[in-house]
């Protein structure tokens, strides 16, 4: 019996009436067999397949452990059996009616030891050994068929300290080694079979939270609250090195098999990365090979695994549920060329301080085509490492000594190279060997004015070609040249002069030509876009069209480009360089509309594309180039490339799969080339299980309609300050879309006010009001869309709860506050303006929760507070005089003490216009039933009365069917309540796995209702 069952009976009743469907919550376990990937999450095991080709497939799903997390999985030598434990609790399964998923025969029987189980292992396919938390191994044989496990013996070397940690390591049949990490500093390695101490270790400073003994018996590994590795000899139990890095508690630590280049370790902690490091002999410093950085959300990556012999990768597990491969056999090649090397290889002499000023590459011939200070043009071919100078006149040479920006049209195998006063070279290649074909045209039109910009493109499926040129002079136009291609000559086609807006300066960064309109957009330095209309019948002058300045915060624009184009209609991915990127929608007139705005803190963003619908953003952050997947919110791949005045290109193939890319930079003079392939392209990035949050969740909306592919949308807010939009389906699942961060403070609550706005709501008088839309007819979107101005410059309340009813072209808002204010407000959606109306004090209580009641066009405020009342106000008269000294607010309709303290969950369900089921749980683990009649007057009535409806706080209260509702708490307990006839009868009740549970909402699918609910992660499931 658990300590919630003595506390309340009803914790296990009924439970097929509620119906697990999805669970996203921590990974606190992760094991690499083979070709298998055995994952804990939370108590339910996951068990994945990857295939040849790195694909993977989920092939088991179940719960194994009622109760308990799974924090350990070992493997037998032959795969007979497994073990899963946690807590006290442990499993045994056989590994391969596992691995076939034939549940018919799956026999789940949870065994239990006394003390708290710090780790098992096989030494045998029958012979199980388990260390407790008082160093204490107790030896199992489990080889009986109907699973009643021998006890054979129970060891210890009499130090029996509390542990924090430990392992198990067989070095051969005579020879195991339990290795017990102690909450007080030290490592205690002892031998099983004579029952001696090897070693006490006490090098550490706090609790040891992982050490290990490799398979061999050489080495010692161990990490502790002090955020250092250290290891040590086996044999001597000296100390060879120590590792520094990780910015916060280490909770993984595992050996590389193959010592070939010696010793490596993965580390991976609180601070979310993971680390390879390498010991160097004779060197008192762990080396540092290798860093994922974010390789989760929020904090604490728990659970990490390691195969470097077979699949070759990394698996780690996360506070956010995420279940991620990272590739150990492919991180990327990086090549490196000094000055001296390429002018030897050229044969040619560079002038003094003459150094690489730019660079592209013609993908289909593989060739890599510089261009340098001094006027000389290089070719590379880079399957062979060969270079090679192309052949120029002196006039040539002078033309591009000091300046010279080249840009490819790949698929032609052309190169354009713009001279410091817009002459433009084209060069025609066929091989690395040929001379390129060589053209020039002169420019006529910028005089002695000087190029600052020359961009390129090309419309699609057609052998037209665009260069777009601009100079610093604000009289002088921008340059747009088409171009044909036909049969190895460029003709040009048309000249056309763009009008430069009408300001001091307007410095371009990007440009992108929609094909499908005929509309050119150019970004600029500050945040301006300026849009023209090429379908002008002067074409030999084009007027600006529209200007659109500082769009948003920000420094630069770094990057547009069309994600979606229809007849009159264009929405551009825009990136600034600070951060924030935007989805923008122009029509016919070229009116904008920011549809979507976000802002990650990465350093800075340099650009950005869709693949698959996912946002994938790439950048700078200190001294690294990093590729980002912001829909996934996972970190691709980084390199090391340098800090400021960079000279850099990111080229993403078209051919091969969808994330190849290499990157170019200049570093110390010298040319560096990264190439990425992604190897778990079909595995969305490695990302095996989808997550939510890395921190608590503190409420969940549902949305009130279903969305365009028949999925509700679903935002959450977490107490790491940011909001998720994601997708519910039907079966439970949660596929999260957009990661808001906005709020800078502890959210308290979101909710749909519709199918168009949301609202959240936070510390320091924070209130949102965000507007949704739909890209690419299946995409949610969403974007800031007003702001609610605090009272004071230096607020310290907090907004606790909101609630809304339709209001003229807008909305009437309520706010409540913890310092007991009670706000009303009409929103203005048109406008998106905020007016207050009313503004008044409960009394010096917390409101927890807040509503909005109407009877016969006369407006109430419903709340309850921290004093256990559930109270209600007219607010009619107030609204009408908006002054903050009215009887309505001072005179309390009902005020009704329901619980002994804090009522945290309130649920309204409305019977008809004048009646209303009013339930309430609270701190004093009760739940309540009201009833609120209107009749001319409101009556409240108490109906029904629990008082130990739970072993804990009740947090939660959503609708249910057939008269029920469904009730959570903090002991991780659903419960359905009846209450037909007005008394209230727990119907069923389930334990989740998500812990902390503080917030829940129901929905319905095709008559089918489901229930999500969450807290240290999420649950679904079907009532």
């Amino acid at each position: 019996m658990t300590l919630e069952d003595r506390f309340n009976p009803i914790s296990s009743l009924n439970e097929s009436q509620l119906t697990p469907l999805n669970h996203y919550g921590p990974v606190t376990a992760l094991k690499i067999h083979n070709e298998y990937v055995l994952a804990g999450n939370g108590s339910i095991l996951k068990v994945f397949k990857v295939d040849q080709n790195s694909k993977t497939t989920l092939i088991f799903n179940k719960q194994v452990l009622k109760r308990n997390k799974i924090h350990n999985i070992s493997i037998s030598p032959s795969r007979k059996y497994v073990i899963i434990n946690g807590g006290r609790s442990f499993v045994v399964l056989d590994f391969k009616i596992l691995i076939s998923n034939n549940l018919d025969q799956f026999a789940i029987i949870e065994k239990a030891v006394n003390e708290w189980i710090i780790t098992a292992e096989f030494i045998s396919d029958d012979i199980l050994l388990i260390l407790n938390s008082h160093n204490t191994v107790y030896k199992l044989d489990v080889s009986s068929p109907d699973q009643h496990f021998k006890l054979l013996d129970k060891i210890h070397c009499n130090e029996k300290s509390i542990l924090y940690s430990g392992s198990i390591t067989k070095i051969s049949d005579e020879k195991v080694i339990i290795a017990a990490g102690t909450v007080m500093n030290g490592c205690i390695i002892w031998e099983l079979n004579s029952k001696t101490i090897l070693h006490n270790l006490t090098e550490h400073e706090g609790s040891i939270f992982g050490v290990k003994v490799d398979s061999e018996g050489k080495y010692i590994i161990s990490c502790s609250d002090d955020r250092s590795i250290k290891l040590y000899d086996f044999e001597s139990g000296h100390l060879f090195a120590t590792g520094w890095g990780h910015g916060s508690r280490i909770w993984n630590l595992s050996f590389f098999k193959d010592t070939t280049n010696g010793v490596k370790i993965m580390s991976a902690g609180e601070d979310c990365t993971l680390r390879i490091w390498k010991y160097i002999p004779n060197q008192e410093t762990l080396q540092q090979l290798e860093l994922w950085e974010d390789a989760h959300r929020g904090k604490h990556i728990w659970s990490a695994d390691i195969d470097d012999t077979n699949l070759k990768v990394c698996v780690s597990g996360g506070a956010d549920g995420k279940i991620r491969l990272h590739d150990l056999s492919n991180r990327g090649q990086l090549t490196n060329y000094n000055l001296s090397f390429i002018s030897e290889q050229c044969k040619i002499a560079f002038k003094k301080k003459e150094v690489i000023k730019s660079f592209t590459e013609l993908e289909q011939l593989n060739l890599l085509i510089l261009v340098t200070s001094g006027g000389s043009i290089i070719l590379v071919d880079q399957i062979h490492n060969k270079f090679k100078s192309v052949d120029l006149s002196l006039d040539e040479h002078q033309k591009l000594d000091g300046f010279g920006l080249i840009q490819s049209f790949s698929d032609i195998n052309v190169v354009t190279i713009c001279s410091v006063h817009g002459d433009l070279l084209f060069l025609k290649f066929t091989d690395f060997d040929s001379e390129p074909t060589k053209s020039w045209i002169d420019d006529s039109i910028l005089g002695k004015n000087k190029v600052t910009n020359f961009m390129v493109a090309s419309k699609p499926n057609s052998n037209l070609h665009y260069l777009f040129i601009d100079c610093p002079n604000p009289r002088i136009p921008f340059i747009l040249r088409e171009f044909k291609f036909d049969e190895g000559i460029f003709e040009l086609q048309r000249i056309l002069l763009l009008e430069q807006p009408n300001q001091t300066s307007f410095t371009t960064t990007s440009m992108s030509i929609d094909f499908t309109n005929n509309w050119l957009f150019v970004a600029s330095r500050y945040v301006s876009l300026a849009a023209y209309d090429l379908n002008t019948t002067k074409l030999e002058s084009i007027p600006l069209s529209a200007l659109h300045k500082k769009i948003s915060a920000g420094d630069s624009i770094t990057s547009i480009s069309i994600i979606e184009s229809k007849e009159n209609e264009i929405t551009l991915l825009t990136i600034v360089r600070d951060g924030i990127y935007m989805y923008i929608k122009f029509d016919q007139h070229f009116k904008m509309s920011i549809v979507h705005k976000n802002h990650i803190s990465r350093g800075f963003i340099e650009g950005g594309y869709l693949k698959d619908n996912e946002l994938i953003l790439y950048g700078f952050k200190s001294s690294a180039f990093y590729i980002w997947n912001e829909t996934r919110q996972l970190e691709i791949t980084n390199v090391l490339c340098g800090g400021a005045n960079r000279l850099w290109k990111v080229i993403k193939y078209s051919t091969g799969l969808p994330l190849d890319y290499k990157f170019l930079f200049i570093n110390k003079s010298e040319l560096n080339i990264f190439e990425f392939k992604g190897r778990f392209i079909d595995d969305r990035f490695g990302l095996i299980n989808d997550g939510t949050h890395g921190r608590e969740i503190r409420d969940v909306s549902i949305s009130p309609s279903l969305f365009t592919d028949n999925s509700r949308l679903i935002m959450s807010a977490s107490e790491d300050t940011t909001l998720n939009l994601s997708k519910l389906y039907q079966d439970g699942a949660v596929k999260n879309i957009w990661n808001i961060n906005r709020h800078v403070s502890g959210l308290q609550r979101i909710k749909f006010l519709n199918d168009t706005y949301v609202a959240s709501s936070a510390a320091n008088e924070e209130f949102y009001i965000w507007k949704l839309d739909t890209f690419n007819k299946n995409i949610p979107l969403v974007v800031e869309y007003a702001k609610l101005a605090p009272s004071i410059e230096n607020p310290d309340v907090r907004i606790m709860d909101f609630a809304s009813i339709p209001l003229k072209e807008g909305f009437l808002i309520a706010t409540g506050y913890s310092n007991s204010d009670i706000k009303l407000w009409y929103f203005n959606t048109e406008t998106a303006k905020f007016e207050l109306l009313v503004s008044d004090t409960y009394s010096t209580f917390c409101i927890l929760n807040i509503d909005i009641l109407t009877f016969d066009d006369k407006i109430y405020i419903q709340t309850t507070t921290t004093d256990g009342f559930f109270s209600i106000f007219e607010a009619s008269e107030a609204i009408e005089s908006q002054s903050l000294k009215v009887p309505g607010f001072d005179r309390v309709i009902i005020k009704q003490e329901l619980h002994q303290n804090a009522v945290k969950a309130v649920f309204l369900k409305k019977i008809n216009e004048n009646h209303f089921k009013v339930f309430t749980g609270g701190d004093d683990n009760a739940l309540v039933l009201s009833e609120i009649i209107y009749d001319g007057s409101l009556n409240f009535k108490t109906l029904s009365f629990v008082e130990d409806a739970a072993s804990s706080t009740i947090t939660s209260i959503s609708e249910g069917i057939d008269e029920t509702i469904i009730v959570t708490s903090v002991d991780q307990i659903l419960r359905k309540w009846s209450y037909k006839g007005d008394s209230l009868q727990c119907a069923s009740a389930v334990y989740t796995t998500i812990a902390d549970t503080g917030c829940s909402d129901s929905t319905t699918f095709n008559n089918e209702k489901l229930i999500v609910a969450a807290g240290a992660g999420l649950s679904s499931w079907k009532i």
